[in-house]
């Protein structure tokens, strides 16, 4: 079946309290007893004289916009309503889009900048575009489990043989015409439900405003929109869950994610970062440690000869004395902690390139042809 996207649809209304729709809404309707397609939301009309089905618009929720009228038959999609915050009750939020962003449906109604929107769909149906906005349930013939649903039909203008249905199940079938006439067949139904989606556009500012006890409450997003959110009076059955608006309202989770990846790679880089650096200084400064000797101060200014640095070291100026017992020990000693001072003694130096000079005593000279003794006889 065709796809209808693209429209600017027709607003209905808002929508932010949870409305509850007649129960012969929720009734499936067939066409024949054996048929393998049903649909919800219909009502039983005469159509060329005869019971007919068509679109019910009493089970959709109110339009409370003035000029609204009611859609040609078939519906097609009716339109959208918005603000929409609540989905109906017995239909939850079934599928998400976002303006500019991923739809997790085919979007009937063009969403506008900002804005976001849900698909409200009964509990276990699936959004689909068939025609227009449509939910829709297909049950299997190898359904690992049975489903029971209400089914109808229509008798004239009135609904008939309302009941519960368990499908898949088996049917028969008898054939009416060419060689195989009247021949019985049974066969396992595979059953695809339909039933109206109901298209909630919503904008951020939607869901931090105050909902009304009304479904008459308005907002910026009607002029293109509405979301479906958990009721502002009663309780809910749809469990409607109203994902941010577009560019607005939070970050995903995907931006969430990635913010904090981006701040843990960041925070690892400038640790790395750190650890080189100081790596790299102590690398500069360890050669300049090998090579200095603590012991030395630096060289003479006048030689160009290292000095040794100032060492605690101890020395004495007193006199060596010797007790009783034999000890030798100082006396009068002083010690020093700082180099001290070297002294020369008052001793004749031989300066380079004179000669020594030896003298004689002028006492002790024998005269000639006596021995010198060093000193004089007696």
């Amino acid at each position: 079946m065709a796809a209808i996207t693209g429209r600017p649809g027709t607003l209905l209304g808002p929508l932010t309290t949870t409305w509850s729709m007649p129960d012969s809404c929720t009734a499936h309707l067939l066409t024949c007893e054996t048929c393998a397609v049903a649909f919800r939301g219909q009502h039983c009309v005469i159509r060329s004289g005869s019971g007919a089905v068509e679109d019910n618009t009493a089970c959709w929720p109110p339009t409370t916009r003035q000029g609204v009228t009611a859609p040609q038959q078939p519906f097609f999609g009716w339109g959208f309503y918005s603000p929409g915050l609540a989905c109906p009750t017995g239909y939850t939020t079934a599928c998400t889009a976002h303006y500019g962003g991923r739809s997790e449906w085919e979007v009937q109604f063009s969403l506008i900048p900002g804005e976001a929107a849900v698909g409200c769909c009964p509990e276990g149906f699936k959004c689909a575009n068939q025609y227009g906005n449509t939910c829709m349930a297909v049950i299997a013939t190898n359904a690992p489990a049975q489903t029971t649903v209400a089914t109808a039909m229509c008798s004239g203008s009135q609904m008939v043989s309302l009941a519960p249905a368990t499908f898949p199940d088996i049917i028969t079938t008898t054939a009416s015409s060419g060689e195989g006439a009247g021949t019985v067949e049974t066969a396992t139904r595979r059953m695809v439900l339909l039933a109206p989606m109901f298209q909630l556009n919503y904008q951020a500012s939607d869901l931090e405003a105050p909902t009304s006890n009304t479904a008459s409450t308005t907002s910026g997003s009607a002029q293109s929109s509405t979301s479906p959110n958990s009721s502002s009076s009663g309780t809910s059955s749809s469990g409607t869950n109203l994902p941010a608006a577009a560019g607005e309202g939070g970050l995903s989770t995907g931006a969430t994610v990635g913010i904090g990846v981006g701040a843990a790679v960041g925070g690892i880089v400038v640790g790395v970062l750190a650890l080189w650096l100081f790596m790299r200084k102590r690398k500069r400064t360890a050669p300049a440690l090998a090579g200095h000797d603590p012991a030395m101060a630096g060289p003479d200014d006048r030689t160009g000869v290292p000095q040794p640095q100032s060492q605690h070291y101890y020395a004495a100026d007193g006199q060596v004395v010797t007790d009783d017992a034999g000890m030798a020990q100082w006396k009068n000693a002083h010690f020093w902690t700082h180099p001290q001072p070297v002294e020369l003694h008052n001793e004749p130096r031989a300066e380079l390139g004179e000669t020594q000079r030896a003298e004689l005593p002028t006492t002790g000279i024998g005269r000639p042809g006596h021995h010198i003794h060093g000193r004089d006889s007696r």
